[in-house]
C-alpha cells in the first residue's frame, strides 16, 4: 500500500487530507507542545534554584539583619473588621523607620479632646521643675468638669498636676500648668513643636480639648498619623530622658495620691483607662472623650520581642475601650514578631 496516495473508501462521505501532512503537523505540534512545557520546567527550576541560593547564601555565608521586617504577617489571621472607631492607626516603632500595620482613615483630620494632655505635659515637663508650685486659680476652676475638686487658692507642685491630668484627665489640672506662664504662650509652645516636627495637620487653640462653646469657634485637631507621630517622638526622647519618661510612668498608674504642697492629701486619681488591668504590660495611655470628639484612646503597648513600641489610636468611637481591645488582640495574632 502506498501511503502518500492512499484515501479512505467512499462510504466515509469524506476526502480527508493526506496522511504525510496529518504525521507531519502532528509531529510539529508535539515539539512545540514539549518545547513549551520544558521551558515552563527550566524557567521554574532556575527561579527555584536562584531563590534557594540567595536564601543560603542569606543564612549560611553570611549574617543579614532581617529585623527591619518585622512584625511578619500572619496570614492565616484575616483582616480587621467591625471597628466602630472612625479612625485608628497601629504604628510598630522602635529604632528603625515606623511601620504602620493597621489604619482606618489615619489622615482624617479630627477633633481629639484629652489626647491633647500628652502635649501639655510634654511641653510642662520642658518648661517647669518638678517639684516647682503654683497656686490654682478661680479660671482653672471654672473650666468645664472639675475633675478633682480643685479649689482656687490650693497650691500644688507641678508633678502632681501632671499626675492629675494624665491619670484622671483634669481640664483644671491642665489649665493650671499651662497658667503658669501664661495660657497663650503655653499654647504657643505646643503648636511650635508641632511645626519642629513636622506634623502639618494638628493644631491646638488649648492645654485641655474642649470642645467649642460656639458654633464656628476653634479647637484643638489632628489626625491619628499625626498623633501616632507625635507620640513616637516623645518615646523617643523619653528613652534617654528620665524626666519625659516620667509621662508614660504615670499614665500607667492605676491609682495615685494627689498632694497639697504641704503634703497633705488632697484625693485619691483613679485612672479613667479601664484596659489598664486588662493588660498589664501597657507602656503608656491617654483617654480622651468629647460630645463632638467621640470617645478617643490612646495606648502604647512593647513590642513582644526586640524591643520597641507599637502605637495604637482609636478617635470617634462609640466604644474605645472594645475597639482597642480588638486591635490589640488582632495584633497579637496576626503578627509574627
Amino acid at each position: 500500500m502506498n501511503l502518500e496516495t492512499w484515501k479512505p473508501k467512499a462510504k466515509f462521505g469524506v476526502n480527508l487530507p493526506q496522511t504525510k501532512n496529518i504525521l507531519a503537523g502532528a509531529l510539529l505540534l508535539a515539539l512545540i507542545s514539549g518545547s513549551v512545557f520544558l521551558g515552563k520546567i527550566a524557567n521554574e527550576y532556575l527561579y527555584w534554584k536562584k531563590t534557594k541560593d540567595i536564601y543560603t547564601a542569606a543564612v549560611v555565608s553570611a549574617p543579614v539583619d532581617y529585623s527591619f521586617l518585622r512584625p511578619f504577617r500572619n496570614w492565616r489571621i484575616g483582616e480587621l473588621e467591625g471597628l466602630n472607631a472612625k479612625s485608628a492607626i497601629a504604628l510598630v516603632t522602635d529604632s528603625g523607620n515606623p511601620r504602620v500595620i493597621f489604619d482606618k482613615s489615619p489622615d482624617q483630620i479630627m477633633p481629639i479632646a484629652s489626647l491633647t494632655k500628652l502635649l501639655t505635659a510634654y511641653i510642662a515637663l520642658q518648661n517647669y521643675e518638678l517639684d516647682q508650685e503654683t497656686v490654682i486659680s478661680q479660671r482653672a476652676v471654672d473650666t468645664e468638669e472639675n475633675v478633682g475638686g480643685f479649689r482656687a487658692g490650693e497650691k500644688f507642685a507641678v508633678d502632681q498636676l501632671l499626675y492629675s491630668i494624665l491619670i484622671e484627665s483634669s481640664n483644671d489640672a491642665a489649665r493650671a500648668l499651662a497658667e503658669i506662664m501664661g495660657e497663650p504662650q503655653f499654647v504657643n509652645l505646643m503648636n511650635k513643636e508641632m511645626e519642629e516636627i513636622g506634623l502639618k495637620y494638628t493644631h491646638f487653640i488649648d492645654p485641655i480639648g474642649l470642645d467649642p462653646d460656639f458654633p464656628g469657634q476653634g479647637y484643638n485637631y489632628s489626625t491619628a498619623n499625626d498623633l501616632a507621630m507625635l507620640t513616637r517622638h516623645i518615646l523617643q526622647e523619653a528613652d534617654t530622658n528620665p524626666k519625659t519618661a516620667k509621662i508614660f510612668e504615670i499614665t500607667r498608674t492605676q491609682k495615685y495620691q494627689i498632694t497639697l504642697a504641704d503634703g497633705r492629701i488632697h484625693h485619691e486619681a483613679i485612672n479613667t483607662n479601664r484596659l489598664l488591668s486588662e493588660f498589664p504590660d501597657t507602656f503608656g495611655a491617654k483617654t480622651g472623650q468629647t460630645p463632638i470628639a467621640g470617645q478617643c484612646l490612646l495606648v502604647i503597648m512593647p513590642q513582644p520581642k526586640n524591643g520597641g513600641h507599637v502605637i495604637n489610636i482609636v478617635l470617634d468611637s462609640d466604644n474605645r475601650f472594645k475597639d482597642m481591645e480588638n486591635i490589640i488582640n488582632w495584633i497579637n495574632s496576626a503578627f509574627v514578631w
